[in-house]
């Protein structure tokens, strides 16, 4: 199954969902229980003010999860975007979301941005360590459904875990230390400087400080910071900036591989303009011809079921705005129409397996 991670937010949502939806990285994006002809972040804000939430700071205002592909499964990226619509439906079947497909690196990964308020509902969005843990058990019961590699999130790790967090694991949680090995080990696959790996760290709330001598960590739940070897060998200073170096050396440094001089003039005819291609786009386009391969494989055309699929995910979507457009005008409707509760009932459906995550 694609590797799953989640982050909550205190921020506005604008930044999160214009990262998400650049042009330049997401090759599908998708919403549910959102209008597509309408700006996402501020439909997530009209929502919690519709039920007077989202007014304080320290309020919960969406969360952010992350799938990333295991290579070796090969995903076509509108495999992965399909898996990805598919686990929100079941995760969050009547929440706003906004979900994102992206390209841009190595390994073909989706984001998926929630509303922490329901909008039928009005109640905030909860996730504890087990429901965590539940979500996760999800994505890899769907990602078997699809043919994914299965991941075993429970394995024992070769990085050091006390006791407390052996304890935690055996009874199916997540330990908040096992989330920053998470996070940091997917920065130090993605960066090659080590403003980039704190940059990417930042996404998940997580502080990184960096002294002569060691990284420290501040879990973005927790008051002090831990340093890295605290979370073992694979997170000190050297390994890191280790694994750090050899992206930027593998990448060409500057990330950019570039014909110049007379190399250029002759294959261009463009004088002395530089040549350029990054590394990023000679992977995606490595990926598009291994994917165009698989389809082959299989007796089918690559650019027109890319095109049939795009057409099924356009008129999903405007199937789906339609459909949300009528049940929202309802609800609205049915308000007006109450005196003085603000509590509608909502959704009285029990248990977590039904995306059932919503407290007060």
């Amino acid at each position: 199954m694609p590797l799953l991670k989640c982050k909550e937010s205190k921020s506005t949502p604008h930044k999160a969902i214009a990262y998400i939806t650049r042009e330049d990285k997401a090759a599908f994006v998708s919403v549910r229980n959102l209008f597509g002809d309408e700006d996402y972040a501020e439909q997530f804000e009209q929502t919690a003010r519709l039920y007077g939430k989202g007014k304080k700071y320290e309020e919960r205002k969406f969360y952010h999860f992350k799938l990333s592909c295991d290579r070796k499964d090969n995903v076509p990226p509108q495999y992965a975007h399909i898996y990805a619509e598919e686990l929100a439906a079941r995760l969050f079947p009547d929440c706003e979301c906004v979900i994102a497909t992206h390209t841009d690196t190595k390994t073909v990964h989706s984001h998926i941005i929630v509303n922490a308020v329901h909008p039928l509902t009005g109640k905030k969005l909860r996730i504890s360590r087990s429901d965590y843990t539940a979500m996760k058990d999800e994505a890899n019961r769907l990602g078997k459904e699809m043919g994914f590699s299965e991941l075993d999130f429970r394995k024992k790790p070769r990085n050091k875990r006390t006791s407390a967090e052996q304890h935690i694991i055996l009874k199916g949680g997540t330990s908040w230390k096992e989330d920053l090995r998470e996070v940091i080990e997917e920065a130090k696959q993605v960066a090659t400087t080590q403003e980039e790996f704190i940059a990417h760290l930042k996404l998940y709330g997580v502080e990184a400080t960096r002294s002569k001598t060691e990284y420290s960590f501040l879990h973005p739940e927790k008051k002090k910071a831990i340093r890295g070897l605290k979370l073992g060998q694979n997170y000190t200073k050297k390994e890191i900036d280790f694994v750090i170096g050899k992206n930027g050396h593998g990448r060409g440094g500057n990330s950019a591989l570039s014909i110049t001089g007379d190399e250029q003039g002759k294959e261009s005819g463009l004088g002395k303009q530089p040549l350029e291609r990054s590394l990023d786009d000679i992977q995606r386009e490595l990926q598009q011809i291994d994917t165009a391969a698989e389809y082959a494989r299989r007796g089918l055309d690559y650019a027109s079921e890319r095109d049939k699929e795009r057409e099924r995910l356009e008129r999903a979507e405007s199937e789906r705005q339609r459909e949300e457009r009528r049940k929202r005008d309802e609800e609205l409707a049915r308000r007006n129409a109450q005196s003085e509760s603000k509590d509608s009932g909502g959704d009285k459906r029990s248990g977590k397996k039904n995306g059932n995550y919503f407290g007060k």
